[in-house]
């Protein structure tokens, strides 16, 4: 059973859909009704009025799930990504809905009920999806992957791939092998045959039916890329190129003429925008004062257990290089013991790091030892997603090895960021870091960060 292209699983996505959506109305409409939750004041509505509307609300919100992919089997999607499209998708339907309302007069639709709705549809599809996205994942577990991959390149990214793909039954990937661009290592890399060079590509491809090639070298000239491009094409082989440093400086091009002469620069990023800018403050101002107080109690235990279990004091400030290059001091609860950069230098904590106090280790775990950081956010200092602010001293030796590292301060840093959530913190790559932190600086939006916000309470991979 190939999941990724079997047409059966769209229908049953759909059907499980449908159902979905017709449940979730009618608990809305006995939630807004009949639970008791709500006060009923002009009475309880015929339950017919709203069956006779429910084929209109399958349709608008099966139409509005298809234009967003989610019918399409072979796009994987994570399920924090597929949740989120859904709310879009309840949101706007809600939206068309409510205006549709204004012009059919014959029967006035509760406005509680409608929002009853939204909340209802959200659990009920997401719900149905979350199940889904199990059940294939225990399919693809239980059975041989499907699509047979050719990774081509000769650095690291190789073996980042082959480790990611190989760890993760939600890849409907069997890695066939390894082709080089220019290096003559041969053998395996991470466990996986080097089966030649990129000039025997087309015989490679033949001989182990490969479906899908990602190609992991950006240094291969664009006439090259292309020739590659149309010898897959010829054999039905998709083709993927990993994105370079490259492709996030021209993601946003700005083109601008001086008496006919093209200019190209890039583009603003949306928070150099007054208004974005006023928006994600507000929204930092706003939940920093809410979580400040509903995980006071936290704090309070935090601290009392700190001071109790170590000699020192409590809160641990560093200097840190934040917005357009500005320093401030980061304020953390001290996780290691006092003085630990006694004799050792400035250097990034570790796995076991034996410089940890004795619940030390459970609060950078859990990312707990962070949460003092919200004064920050509040005094304006950082914001609560944004990229990661890093030490004076590690700044000065990073903007001069790594292209555009400063690029990423033209925006606050953040308690949280598009970086950390997907794993890139502590010792790991800076230039990964950086186009992650480059990639959240020029496609920032409010759904973003309420993305990376959720993402951030699962995110403990490389915590410590």
């Amino acid at each position: 059973m190939n999941i990724r292209n079997d047409i059966r699983l769209s229908f049953l996505l759909l059907a499980g859909d449908i159902a979905a959506i017709n449940l979730g109305v009618l608990f809305a409409y006995w939630f807004r009704f009949n639970s008791g939750f709500f006060e009923v004041v002009y009475g309880v509505p015929h339950v017919a009025e709203y069956i006779r509307m429910l084929p209109v609300v399958t349709m608008l919100l099966v139409f509005l799930i298809r234009s967003e992919g989610l019918y399409h089997i072979k796009v994987r999607l994570s399920i924090v990504d597929e949740f989120f499209l859904l709310i879009k998708v309840n949101t706007l339907g809600l939206v068309i809905f409510m205006a549709a309302t204004f012009i059919y007069r014959e029967f006035s639709f509760s406005r509680g009920m409608l929002l009853s709705a939204w909340f209802a549809l959200t659990l009920f599809l997401g719900s149905w999806r979350l199940g889904m996205n199990r059940i294939q994942f225990r399919l693809r577990m239980r059975r041989q992957k499907s699509r047979n991959l050719l990774i081509i390149g000769d650095g690291k990214m190789v073996e980042r791939l082959i480790k990611h793909i190989s760890g993760d039954p939600h890849w409907d990937y069997n890695i066939k092998g390894v082709v080089r661009v220019s290096s003559d290592k041969t053998g395996t890399a991470e466990g996986v045959p080097v089966l030649g060079k990129i000039d025997r590509l087309g015989e490679i491809m033949d001989s182990n039916d490969i479906n899908e090639i990602i190609m992991s070298e950006t240094d291969i000239s664009r006439a090259k890329t292309m020739k590659l491009i149309f010898e897959c094409e010829k054999r039905l082989v998709e083709f993927r190129l990993v994105a370079d440093l490259l492709g996030v400086i021209t993601s946003k091009v700005d083109m601008r003429t001086i008496d006919g002469i093209p200019l190209l620069g890039l583009k603003e990023t949306p928070l150099s925008e007054g208004f974005n800018r006023f928006v994600k403050r507000s929204v930092d101002v706003v939940f920093s004062v809410l979580f400040l107080v509903a995980f006071s109690p936290i704090l309070g235990v935090i601290a009392l257990a700190v001071k109790i279990t170590s000699p020192g004091p409590v809160f641990y400030l560093q200097k840190r290089v934040g917005e357009d290059g500005s320093r401030f001091a980061i304020i953390k609860f001290r996780t290691m013991r006092d003085n630990a950069e006694k004799g050792v230098g400035r250097v990034w904590a570790k796995e076991n790091d034996p410089r940890r106090t004795p619940i030390g280790g459970f609060l950078r775990r859990f990312n707990l030892d962070e949460l003092p950081q919200l004064l920050n956010v509040l005094k304006g200092e950082m914001s609560l997603v944004g990229p990661r602010p890093e030490r004076p001293h590690f700044v000065k030796h990073f903007k001069e090895n790594i292209p555009r590292y400063m690029a990423r301060h033209k925006i606050k840093s953040g308690m949280t960021g598009w970086a950390q959530v997907n794993g890139l913190r502590g010792n790991t790559s800076i230039e990964e870091r950086t186009k992650y932190d480059l990639y959240y600086v020029e496609n920032w939006s409010l759904g973003f960060d309420i993305k990376i916000l959720f993402m951030s309470l699962f995110a403990l991979k490389n915590a410590y």
